[in-house]
């Protein structure tokens, strides 16, 4: 493979390449236009036929009405059809709302309700939940697929409404919003967060740039959901680096399937979650499996067991780092990778260049070596905002410009930072971000619920595990089994408790407060799961 002409990631913050991001794509289409852009289950497409794919859903975008600044939901998996559409909506100057495919009606119509989309983008047809969740909305339904009883994209670009709209890239800012993923805390709803041209172009300038100056090159993997914002990112860098990305769906994991693309196309690098290395390391057979051309693993999302870090780099020969980030940072703000000094197990490394981060006490003190507080993190890949709500903004950044991460941590003598725990009570699921307060409303529109907490436990695979205690209904009969279908059929699966009480009281403190310590540490004894 020709390499892209080696950019200094500076430049690529300047004219040619500022204001819409979409214009780094447009350089990588325009010197390897016959290149295989992504691979997906069979499906293979061109950088110029992606791009053309991006231009006619830009155009169905407008066909329908759609302007700048509108915003769309994204209802799809992993998939050709997803990358298009994210593509097509910084094209167009419309900010895409990506959403987790696994959402259910009560999920869908939040986030599509509050960020005030105009439309949903389905593959193919779409399923009963958002039929439902857009019923009482004014959000038109629209489909990659031109099989679809759906508006289709597609034939909208094709239509006489598209003759005379203009499909040329729009001009942003550096303000001006890309996209708005949606995250949560422990109180009140997801939260949509503001993520801008200049937040991803920093991001993807770092990442272009280190890529295209190292020795090592190759073809990229993602397994990594893309609605979420490391899978994202890693998608747009990847494709604005040139290089040719095989796609998987993180519901279809397959470790041997992992390991045969690995070795297939001579991929150098995979990122993953602490449970997927744990399946390669039983899945793995170094007497069937070639992989000379892996020379790095990383992982984010959880805690990687210290254990597994080291059998996993015995087993495979390379290293396997951690980082961290966040959605309100655009992913990475931390990285053993780019660290100056190397690996050090249990650390996710120092800042990224761009990146100044902090740690404080209570009081917004900082501490000194070794000391644990709050990390803060300020730098251009830091968001603009939460979308439509002053409080929570005034409540995340400090005086001086810095973001709360709400996340506990120390750094040592070198600047290496370690994250201890989680101020909030999210409970981190195999990867996934699950919030109790969610979980808990659901349970509360049960008629039989009168009490519900929510909470989290340690798991040998997934890191935590969702668990959940609940008091009926006086005179109403209920059932462990009962709540999980329940929860099941309300939100995401990854989401439901996998350990349920059905208990005559909470224990409380004497204000009336549910002492979820309690009960974490009954669940764990109860059910050992340490």
């Amino acid at each position: 493979m020709e390499d892209l002409e080696l950019v200094p990631a500076e430049t690529l913050l300047e004219s040619p390449y500022d204001g819409n991001v979409a214009r780094l794509l447009d350089r990588a289409v325009a010197e390897r236009p016959d290149q295989i852009a992504i691979e997906h289950a069979g499906e293979t497409v061109t950088y110029r036929a992606f791009a053309d794919l991006v231009e006619r859903y830009t155009h169905g975008f407008r066909a329908l009405g759609l302007e700048p600044e509108d915003r769309v939901c994204v209802y799809i998996p992993n998939g050709i059809a997803f990358c298009a559409v994210i593509w097509a909506c910084c094209r167009g100057g419309i900010v895409a709302s990506p959403l987790n495919p696994a959402y259910r009606r009560r999920e869908i119509e939040y986030q599509v309700d509050h960020a005030d989309a105009t439309a949903i983008v389905v593959a193919g047809e779409a399923s009963e939940h958002v039929v439902s969740a857009v019923a009482d909305l004014e959000t038109e339904i629209v489909s990659t697929s031109v099989d679809s009883s759906h508006a289709s994209l597609s034939e909208l670009a094709a239509s006489d409404r598209a003759t005379d709209v203009d499909g040329d890239l729009v001009e942003r800012s550096d303000d001006d919003v890309l996209l708005q993923p949606y995250t949560s805390g422990t109180t009140g709803n997801p939260k949509g967060v503001l993520l801008t041209h200049r937040n991803f172009r920093v991001q993807i300038a770092q990442s272009v740039s280190s890529y295209s100056a190292s020795p090592i090159k190759g073809d990229g993997l993602i397994i990594l959901p893309m609605y979420h914002i490391t899978g994202l990112l890693q998608m747009m860098a990847s494709l604005c680096a040139g290089r040719t990305l095989h796609l998987m769906r993180p519901d279809q994991w397959n470790p041997e399937r992992v390991l045969e693309l690995l070795e297939k196309h001579d991929i150098p690098a995979f990122v993953g979650v602490a449970t997927m290395f744990n399946d390669l390391l039983e899945a793995y057979d170094p007497d069937e499996y070639d992989l000379e051309a892996l020379v790095r693993a990383g992982q984010g999302g959880d805690k990687l067991p210290k254990p597994v870090q080291r059998e996993f780099e015995e087993t495979f020969g390379v290293s396997l780092s951690e980082g961290y980030g966040l959605t309100e940072t655009t992913a990475a703000t931390h990285t053993v990778r780019w660290s100056t000094l190397g690996n050090r197990p249990g650390s996710v490394g120092q800042p990224v260049g761009h990146t100044r981060s902090k740690i404080v006490d209570e009081d917004g003190e900082e501490v000194g070596v070794g000391e644990e507080g709050e990390i803060l993190i300020a730098g251009p890949q830091v968001m603009k905002g939460y979308y439509e709500n002053p409080e929570a903004n005034e409540a995340v950044f400090t005086e001086d410009g810095f973001f709360r991460s709400g996340d506990i941590g120390s750094r040592d003598a070198d600047n290496y930072y370690y994250i201890k725990g989680r101020e909030k009570e999210m409970i981190l699921t195999a990867g996934y971000n699950v919030y109790p307060r969610e979980i808990e409303n659901a349970l509360y529109d049960h008629p039989a619920v009168l009490e519900a907490a929510v909470f989290g436990v340690p798991d040998e695979r997934r890191g935590e595990t969702v668990a959940a205690a609940v008091v009926p209904t006086d005179g109403e009969s209920l059932e462990a089994d009962e709540v999980e279908a329940y929860v099941l059929g309300e939100l995401a699966p990854y989401k439901h408790p996998r350990y349920v009480e059905v208990r005559e009281e909470l224990p409380k403190t004497g204000s009336g407060k549910i002492r979820k310590t309690i009960l974490r540490e009954e669940f764990r004894e109860t059910y050992d799961t340490e």
